[in-house]
């Protein structure tokens, strides 16, 4: 195990085309941090094309030896040439989206990429609402059934929390997370003005992506959009451009 802040088991990244046992592979150890710190890294990345690597340092960008850099890279969200890093095409419309629905999005990233992010909201989503100790034990136990020799640890457990928690997929009540609903369906009725109600998010207007989605309301004349239906469509938008590297 290493030092540090790196003392957390391996990180576990599905393929961004599916979900599929055998795609999983091994990867950096998995950053234990908050999402702001992460949705700054990209947002000053993005700002100082192409950012000197010795830069982001020493803006307080990254932690460890690079840790943020080589999740990013993983992920596919970020390029390092010559000791500069340069965001990708996927990077930018992950960031076009967050200025659009928020911290929301970064949910469809963690649950298609992180397979602990993925079992994680899965089992908080089946339970409703449980206690740390038991999500953390049933998560390791679903961990094992994939892997015998994956785990995941407190400092992670407490970042895959805290990432659910920013991007409004739980609620934390003491020692305990609570379920607090999809948050692409919560995002898209924030940010086009109206509200979620039975799994459809009622708003005045749509962008053109999301109008397969949604039907109009009469006689009041506003869209309902369908929640899974556009959850889905900001997934596709972002896998169809985030590649897991080796």
């Amino acid at each position: 195990m290493m030092q540090g802040l790196l003392a957390v088991a391996d990180l576990i990244l599905l393929s961004a085309a599916s979900y599929e046992v055998s795609h999983i592979q091994r990867s950096i150890p998995f950053p234990p941090i908050r999402l702001e710190r992460l949705v700054k890294y990209l947002v000053e990345a993005a700002q100082r094309s192409p950012l000197p690597l010795e830069e982001a340092r020493e803006r307080g960008l990254d932690i460890g030896r690079g840790d943020i850099t080589r999740f990013f890279k993983r992920l596919g969200l970020i390029e390092v040439v010559d000791g500069r890093i340069t965001p990708t095409q996927a990077a930018y419309e992950l960031l076009s989206l967050y200025n659009l629905l928020g911290n929301a999005v970064f949910h469809v990233v963690f649950y298609s990429a992180l397979i602990q992010y993925k079992l994680l909201y899965d089992i908080v989503r089946e339970k409703g609402e449980a206690g740390l100790d038991e999500l953390r034990d049933e998560l390791n136990r679903r961990m094992r059934e994939i892997s015998p020799s994956t785990w995941v640890n407190d400092v992670a457990f407490k970042s895959l929390v805290s990432f659910g928690v920013d991007v409004g997929a739980f609620k934390r009540r003491g020692r305990s997370l609570q379920y607090a609903g999809n948050p692409i369906s919560k995002a898209i009725a924030a940010a086009f003005g109206g509200a979620a109600i039975g799994g459809s998010a009622y708003v005045p207007d749509i962008p053109e992506w999301l109008a397969h989605c949604a039907r109009r309301v009469m006689p009041t004349g506003v869209m309902a959009v369908d929640e899974s239906c556009a959850a889905k469509a900001v997934e596709d938008r972002l896998i169809s451009l985030i590649k897991i590297r080796p």
